[in-house]
């Protein structure tokens, strides 16, 4: 680690329905999510960035207001991702930002956003 307490190993979305989000995240990200376990409430769909993992965790109520956290992806071509990403039964919550950041969500509503630029620790964007 680099002088912090933590560093982030996984990032868990609590879920309803475990194997429909399991094929949305694994065609989002391309990876073959693992077995469930735990009694078939959690399930790690694969590596979203370097050595960091995503999971799903089957919870028993629906998702009821905005995400506190969310996901922001990196995407060549914004409106070729929100056309699949739909196709996979996620939704379009936002019309593109001044920049091309869209609000998207999966299939239960968990938000995330897509862009095809990068920002640097002060913020400033960069195209891919």
């Amino acid at each position: 680690m680099s002088g912090g307490i933590v560093e982030i190993g996984a990032v868990t979305v609590d879920v309803n329905d475990l194997e429909r989000e399991a094929e949305f995240w694994r065609a989002m990200i391309g990876e073959e999510p693992g077995p469930a376990r735990g009694g078939g409430g959690w399930l790690t769909i694969g590596n979203i960035s370097d050595g960091v993992l995503m999971a799903l965790q089957k919870v028993p109520e629906p998702k009821t207001i905005k995400d506190r956290i969310h996901f922001d992806f990196q995407v060549d071509d914004v409106d070729e991702a929100i056309t699949r990403i739909i196709e996979l039964g996620g939704t379009q919550l936002s019309e593109p930002r001044a920049g091309g950041g869209v609000t998207m969500a999966d299939p239960e509503g968990n938000e995330f956003c897509i862009g095809s630029f990068r920002r640097n620790k002060e913020g400033v964007r960069r195209p891919l």
